[in-house]
């Protein structure tokens, strides 16, 4: 692959590394590349603190942009990814999880209108059976009293007519009662049950036959009232006893029709059927104005809150009414207001501090989670050579362009790989791979983004070519124990990593020559032994701070610079 310091070009094995404790100069170390594919793509299946603190099914840090958007002024929202939750799943989230069974949907307009149909119909039914009920026995005792009346008088009056066989006055007596167009029929008979006088006249002088009773319905000094049937039709019978000094010398029988009286029942039925229909149609229409009355606001909360789930903060409810729903308009438009602020100091706050960090903080205010302990990390240096002599006698705009458009690559490239930009020192940016969110392979991303980090910087360097200025950077990285947690005093602080094995990236950032990666044999020990990478032993070199010297590797460029994965095998000439 790539020759050492001296010249010469010796296989050795990538597992040499633990076992030797160092590498001769002039040593190169290539690693096979199989698996990367898998390696990266199970990398990026990775969630991110964004996925578990906000729910958004966004890509890692969607708020740290590149230069060019950065600078535009444009919205950080409008490239946000929709949100990801239980309606919107993909991958094996939707495979696996529950689905939500889609009911029929029935609009509320629908639901208010059977409902009030429903009780009006109730109501008015309730109301027309007992008023029908009560009528019908009203009609029945003002009939009965009639009766009574009516064949009282007959009585009472038939009995001097009987005993003088006055034929003529009996039947004046009968057609008289007849006369009323209830009564279907009058008779008196003697007291063979010979009929004297009869509605019809062909029937004077037959023994008269008493039809079928159905039912007694009243029975009173000798009066009695029963229900009987003339042809299909029930009417009411009476029948009452003609005495002559308490003798019985005959009868009179009545019987009054009920016609009338089922017509105005029927009549009434009629009434309150026009009645519910009346009602029906307006509650039709009342629920017709309740529902939009309902539902406006309630779609509106619903699209809202869509809004809300995509990200859009800055959508409200338009409800100006002084009731239960104006106060949860009130309610979700607060809501909405704080998230949108809540948004808008994030997306402040992470340009100086990193989105761990913000999210940190957002997640957890109350938490002294800032609080110094030991972790287990990588990290990184990166620096510009020669940036004095190179921003000399150059416009200040110019300079400060080009500076912010390779810090962006750096920041950009850091966050892909799931480390995060610690510090800003002029030209040097300092970053993390592993706190303050723990990342099991972090040396592996820390010199990956290495790489990536130097192909954003030969393409920057393409892009100004036509100016002139071309930029040289060095690298360091190194793994280790350190301290990780806030630093400062009370009125600013900042959370960041110390302890010597920091200083000592900071150290091989200073040893790295121009377009160099540099990394210790710490990190090179965590480098797992199934992929590939080449390396380049530099042999030891003294670090200031440390009495002994460090062993420290060259990392090579690779065939496949694209989508780099870096896994320790062997080391091939």
């Amino acid at each position: 692959m790539v020759a050492g310091g001296q010249g010469s070009e010796t296989p050795v094995k990538g597992s040499e590394c633990e076992k030797q404790g160092a590498y001769s100069p002039g040593q190169v170390e290539v690693f096979s590349a199989e698996q990367s594919e898998k390696k990266d793509s199970a990398d990026k299946e990775k969630p991110s603190i964004l996925k578990r603190v906000l729910g958004f099914g966004a890509q890692i840090y969607p708020d740290r942009r590149a230069g060019r958007d950065r600078r535009s002024g444009r919205d950080r929202r409008v490239k946000q990814v929709p949100f990801e939750g239980p309606d919107r799943r993909s991958g094996k989230d939707r495979r696996k999880a529950k689905r939500r069974i889609r009911k029929l949907r029935i609009p509320i307009f629908f639901k208010l209108s059977g409902l009030s149909i429903l009780l009006i119909l109730l109501v008015i039914s309730t109301i027309s059976l007992s008023v029908l009920r009560e009528q019908k026995k009203h009609f029945t005792r003002q009939l009965l009293d009639l009766g009574q009346s009516m064949i009282r008088v007959a009585s009472s009056n038939a009995a001097d007519k009987i005993l003088g066989e006055e034929d003529l006055a009996m039947s004046k007596l009968v057609n008289d009662i007849s006369s009323n167009d209830q009564i279907l029929y009058a008779l008196i008979t003697d007291h063979r049950n010979v009929i004297k006088a009869h509605t019809k006249i062909d029937l004077v002088g037959k023994i008269y036959r008493k039809p079928t009773i159905k039912r007694v319905l009243k029975e009173e000094k000798g009066v009695r009232a029963s229900a009987i049937y003339n042809g299909e039709e029930e009417c009411l019978f009476f029948e009452a006893p003609v005495m002559y000094q308490k003798l019985k010398i005959g009868e009179v029988y009545l019987a009054i029709s009920k016609r009338r009286v089922l017509e105005n029942l029927r009549n009434a039925k009629n009434y309150f059927a026009l009645l519910a229909i009346v009602m029906a149609l307006v509650g039709v229409f009342l629920s017709l104005l309740l529902s939009v009355y309902f539902s406006h606001p309630i779609r509106q909360l619903g699209e809202i809150t869509l809004s809300l789930g995509k990200g859009d903060f800055s959508r409200r409810i338009k409800v100006s009414r002084n009731d239960e729903f104006g106060d949860l308009a009130y309610a979700f438009n607060r809501m909405a207001s704080d998230l949108e602020l809540q948004g808008k100091i994030k997306d402040s706050f992470g340009r100086y501090v990193t989105p761990e960090i913000v999210e940190m903080i957002l997640s957890n205010p109350d938490k002294l989670w800032m609080k110094g302990s030991m972790v287990e990390a990588t990290v990184l240096f990166v620096d510009i050579r020669n940036f004095t002599a190179l921003s000399e006698n150059r416009d200040p705009e110019v300079v400060l362009r080009l500076l912010n458009d390779y810090l962006t690559r750096v920041t950009d490239t850091v966050i892909k790989y799931g480390g995060h930009i610690n510090k800003f020192a002029g030209d040097e940016a300092m970053a993390v791979f592993g706190a303050p969110i723990a990342k099991e392979h972090h040396a592996e991303a820390a010199v990956k983004a290495a790489l990536e980090i130097q192909r954003e910087i030969a393409e920057l360097n393409r892009q100004e070519a036509l100016r002139d200025m071309t930029l040289h950077i060095g690298i360091g990285i190194n793994s280790g124990p350190m301290v990780a947690g806030n630093l400062g005093s009370e009125k600013r602080m900042e959370y960041t990593v110390i302890g010597d094995n920091v200083n000592v990236a900071s150290r091989l950032t200073s040893i790295a020559r121009a377009g160099e990666i540099l990394i210790t044999k710490e990190t090179c020990d965590l480098i797992k032994d199934d992929s590939m990478v080449a390396l380049e032993g530099k042999g030891k070199v003294p670090v200031k701070g440390r009495k002994r010297e460090i062993m420290i590797y060259r990392v090579l460029g690779m065939e496949d610079t694209k989508n780099v994965v870096l896994k320790k095998g062997a080391i091939q000439a």
